[in-house]
């Protein structure tokens, strides 16, 4: 077993070695559907405002409206508009506007603009603490900040500029309105109706390889819809029964992916005539209206099952509630806190994200040295557009972006073919309107290019930059050479000296989420089996029949008693605990060799865990259709081994367990699946893990 220098947890040399070089490798591109409707807009939102310079001749006014152009279109994540509205405007008006204007202040003051850009640098690496809108704004205002050292900081008025790449923004998100108006809230009942056609989907893949995939897309989906209805309702000014109706539609939902884990678990796939029903239902949200009612028939039990008649109450609790017939009524309002006690709760909140940890500062002294070199390599070089080391060198550390050393190195192939394809253009395309035609090709590229990977984004937008920087400050195909020139030390730079240096920065991340994930799945083992049906056979009784009154009430709706929404609660904690897992895992898989080695032997405890959630939920739906729980000993036995796992890899040592594990026949699965999951991490493996006298952790 390796051992754990350097906090990596021991995982067995055989499975390190085992592991193919090609996952050590950059990863390609990603398989996504063709993004039609945003390239159509790239268009729209970069190409006219060009267009119209050409025409008018005021092509500086134009260029800065296209660049506001840009900016909607490489930022835009998708969503809700209210949420597209907030990010684009925010970065835009905050970001962008704000980086020219101080880009225009320090045009030319040479050292002075050197000390100005790493305390810029400092800032924007602050507010990415605030989530995916401070991190876009940040990066704005270090990036135009580093182009106002260029042709466009030299504008006059200052105030022309901003204004100008402001309006193109605002263009931007004119044509993202159409959409909204024709549906405003489409985007909130595509991404419901998505959760039950993702279930579908997964019922159809009951005994087959896609299982797993299907698997993860159920917890995807479940984190878009919740983050869209959630983010929705945040700036709505008041109640709204479709979003009340929507909200209790995406609740029920739980349900039936609690009937699903049971059914896959026993490998019971469901007729086609069943998930082509949750399908419907699915296309019923779609339409939903609140003066229109759901499908009215769902088919008769199939199985006698567990998962299955837990599967079929599920449906009929999903009609019900698409119908109206069921939607619970509205909660009481609470006691609204005063202003001051507000404003002093939100004070105190945004003051511990912009304190952040040890990993957030030591990023942005990461940043602020390397913007520092940056700039001052642009000082001292005798480089034609030195703005461009700064600019690239802070796109390329941006932490919530994936891997350095993979942005770095797709980012220099990317420009270089870039830089070779702008110079072409240069040299073939007549200067003048005949211009319009590549800028249109690439605009609607850039879309593409920014779904599928970092680097094929840079092989359109070098060119695209290319021609427009051209269009201020002519300077034929040598700027495309310029343009390479500097992206080449912008990314030496950030390899050698804010990658290489920094452990934190290619060590995988592992570690730390997987241990928040074993605690997540401990506190979902700990409500759903044993809080929910109290600790003994009174209480047990009782659970068990309020339960069955509950199911009885809902016309066969299902229950399985205790606190229904805190265990559901709880699961989508841990279900979305294992998906940035995965992330985390596919993020390091990016890095090199040493790092995506070591990352590629969690994998089997990560899977491991998985199978732990998949027995729980099983089991929780065996016990709502009258199995005995377990005894609430052996579960705090498991879960309390799960947290000593956590708190050792937090501490860097090897977990090590001294007993065994419980042996109550109602928890063999998950007992089984936990097994697995120590047999990977644990020194000893299996033989460490049984055993009859096991000694009790302590309970939760």
């Amino acid at each position: 077993m390796r051992g754990s220098s350097g906090g990596q947890l021991p995982v067995p040399d055989w499975l390190s070695e085992a592991v193919p070089d090609w996952l050590a490798n950059v990863m390609g591109p990603k398989k996504t559907p063709i993004p039609w409707r945003e390239m159509i807009r790239a268009v729209f939102a970069i190409w006219v405002p060009l267009a119209a310079g050409f025409i008018t001749g005021r092509r500086e006014i134009a260029l800065l409206t296209a660049m506001g152009g840009l900016l909607s279109v490489m930022i835009d994540q998708g969503g809700p508009f209210r949420v597209r509205l907030r990010r684009i405007g925010t970065a835009a008006v905050f970001g962008g506007a704000v980086g020219l204007t101080i880009g225009s202040v320090i045009h030319g003051r040479g050292w002075i603009a050197v000390i100005a850009l790493v305390v810029i640098a400092g800032v924007s690496a602050i507010l990415a603490r605030l989530g995916a809108v401070g991190s876009a704004t940040g990066l704005q205002l270090l990036i135009y900040s580093a182009l106002g050292l260029g042709p466009l900081g030299a504008l006059r008025p200052w105030w022309h500029t901003a204004l100008g790449f402001v309006g193109g923004a605002i263009w931007g998100l004119v044509l993202i309105m159409p959409a909204w108006l024709l549906s405003p809230r489409g985007a909130e009942q595509r991404a419901v109706a998505d959760v039950y056609h993702a279930i579908a989907d997964g019922l159809r893949a009951i005994g087959t390889p896609e299982v797993v995939n299907t698997r993860r897309a159920v917890t995807t989906a479940l984190n878009t819809a919740y983050d869209t209805l959630l983010t929705g309702r945040s700036a709505a000014s008041g109640r709204n029964e479709l979003d009340m109706r929507l909200m209790a539609i995406l609740n029920l939902s739980h349900q039936m992916v609690e009937a699903a884990t049971a059914l896959r678990s026993s490998s019971e796939r469901p007729p086609p005539w069943v998930t082509d029903t949750i399908d419907r239902l699915a296309g019923a949200v779609l339409t939903l209206r609140l003066d229109e009612t759901a499908p009215s028939f769902i088919p008769p039990p199939w199985s006698s099952s567990a998962g299955a008649l837990a599967l079929r109450d599920a449906m009929v609790a999903l009609a019900r509630c698409i119908s109206g017939s069921s939607t619970p009524p509205p909660a009481p309002a609470a006691r609204q806190p005063g202003l001051r006690d507000r404003v002093r709760e939100h004070a105190a909140r945004l003051l511990d994200r912009l304190i952040g940890g040890r990993i957030a500062w030591e990023f942005t002294i990461r940043l602020m040295i390397c913007t520092g070199v940056a700039a001052v390599f642009s000082e001292v070089l005798p480089l034609q557009r030195s703005y461009w080391v700064v600019l690239t060198v802070a796109i390329i550390l941006k932490p919530d972006y994936g891997s350095v050393f993979t942005r770095a190195v797709q980012r220099g192939v990317g420009t270089i073919i870039g830089a070779v394809l702008g110079a072409a253009i240069i040299a073939l395309v007549p200067y003048g309107p005949w211009l319009l035609l590549p800028f249109g090709v690439l605009a609607a590229l850039l879309p593409y290019g920014k779904s599928r990977s970092f680097g094929l984004s840079a092989t359109f937008l070098t060119p695209f930059v290319v021609l427009l920087i051209d269009l201020l400050s002519p300077g034929g195909w040598r700027l495309a050479e310029e343009r390479l020139l500097d992206t080449l030390i912008a990314c030496a730079i950030v390899l050698l000296i804010g990658y290489a240096p920094w452990p934190s920065a290619w060590s995988a991340h592992l570690p730390r989420q997987f241990a928040d994930t074993l605690r997540a799945v401990a506190a979902y083992m700990d409500e759903s089996l044993v809080t929910a049906w109290g600790s003994g056979p009174s209480q047990v009784a009782s659970s068990l029949a309020t339960a069955a009154a509950g199911t009885a009430d809902a016309g066969g709706s299902g229950g399985t008693g205790g606190d229904a929404p805190a265990r559901s609660g709880l699961r989508r904690q841990a279900s979305r605990a294992l998906s940035n897992l995965r992330v985390e895992f596919q993020r390091t898989m990016s890095e090199p060799a040493p790092v995506s080695r070591r990352a590629a032997a969690w994998w089997p405890a990560a899977v491991g865990l998985e199978e732990v959630m998949d027995a729980t939920t099983g089991l929780v739906v065996a016990i709502g259709r009258g199995t005995a729980p377990p005894d609430a000993r052996a579960v705090h036995q498991l879960t309390g081994t799960l947290r000593a796992v956590a708190d050792a890899i937090n501490a860097g040592t090897p977990p090590a367990i001294s007993g065994g594990l419980p042996d109550e026949p109602t928890l063999t699965p998950v007992t089984d699946a936990v097994r697995s999951v120590l047999a990977v991490l644990i020194r000893g493996g299996e033989s460490g893990a049984r055993g009859d006298a096991a000694r009790q952790p302590a309970p939760a």
